[in-house]
């Protein structure tokens, strides 16, 4: 009598604390949700500033927003609160770059929510609703990157140059890639945990945020490409930049190719609009501040 009075004590017991579980985990994934990091690394204040505050409203558990400005008191009030404690000087094509974005990767991975790290800049805008967005990059674990590998072959004399600025062992490992890509977490963390091979990338001349973050998982896990959303791409797929960040290198109506840097978008034109609503990528460049896209953003996402 006693042992099956002590076995009904026990099944009652263990229903009670499945159920307990069952609803802990319930409400852990209703109200824990995973977030996506945007960090901006930017001159001054986000150019289109009313455009990211649309795209953000009403999904405040679903973000974080970090900040790397190089002049701090450009950046809108509204955002202030978004400017990291720890900033560093900044120049073009210098590892400075890098290291700041590093800044702004070990801020997001503070908070464990945030699955995905996206970096943007000043004068990028989201050319997808956040809520597209956010379902296609927490899909899976996977990061993203527009990159190739240059060779005699294949890309441009001064991708090679820089390539070859690399001794033959570490060189196979090496990539070029834009600048602006997604972290899933891991690789956040991997890369964050890895410092030791920094010293690989203090080269001059060498531009190595177009370079530093694809190459580090390579170095890391030569079996990454499998991890990465995207496969490695031949040189004339890289320059069509039609994987994360769209940006316009060509114009037809002048016929002129830039090199260092994407046209700006100011007055858009009806082709550009064409072009931005049909492209697959999430995000553009450049925009300035006084470009008009605003009137048009809606219509392109």
């Amino acid at each position: 009598m006693k042992f099956r009075l002590m076995l009904i004590i026990i099944i009652i017991f263990s229903i009670f604390i499945l159920f307990k579980k069952t609803n802990y985990e319930n409400f852990t994934l209703n109200f824990h949700k995973n977030k996506i990091a945007f960090i901006f690394l930017t001159v001054g204040n986000i150019k289109q500033i009313n455009i990211w505050k649309e795209f953000f409203k009403d999904k405040e558990d679903l973000y974080n927003i970090y900040i790397h400005p190089k002049y701090p008191y450009l950046i809108d009030k509204s955002f202030q609160k978004y400017i990291i404690n720890k900033t560093i000087s900044t120049r073009w094509g210098d590892i400075s770059l890098v290291n700041a974005t590093k800044l702004l990767i070990k801020e997001a991975l503070k908070d464990n929510l945030n699955k995905k790290i996206i970096l943007v800049s000043d004068s990028c805008i989201p050319i997808k609703s956040f809520d597209y967005i956010y379902k296609n990059v927490l899909v899976d674990n996977k990061s993203w990157f527009n990159f190739y590998k240059p060779n005699f072959n294949n890309g441009s004399r001064e991708h090679l140059r820089r390539l070859y600025l690399f001794n033959e062992k570490i060189r196979k490992y090496i990539h070029i890639t834009d600048q602006w890509m997604i972290l899933d977490r891991q690789h956040a963390l991997s890369i964050i945990k890895n410092k030791q091979l920094d010293h690989l990338f203090l080269k001059p001349r060498l531009i190595p945020d177009e370079m530093y973050f694809i190459s580090m998982l390579h170095l890391i896990n030569p079996n990454i490409k499998k991890q990465l959303k995207f496969k490695i791409l031949n040189h004339n797929e890289y320059i069509k930049h039609n994987k994360i960040t769209y940006a316009k290198w060509y114009d037809p109506e002048l016929q002129k190719l830039e090199n260092l840097h994407p046209i700006e978008f100011n007055k858009l034109k009806k082709n550009d609009l064409i072009n931005l609503k049909k492209s697959k990528c999430l995000f553009a460049r450049k925009f300035s501040k006084k470009s008009d896209i605003y009137k048009y953003w809606k219509y392109i996402i």
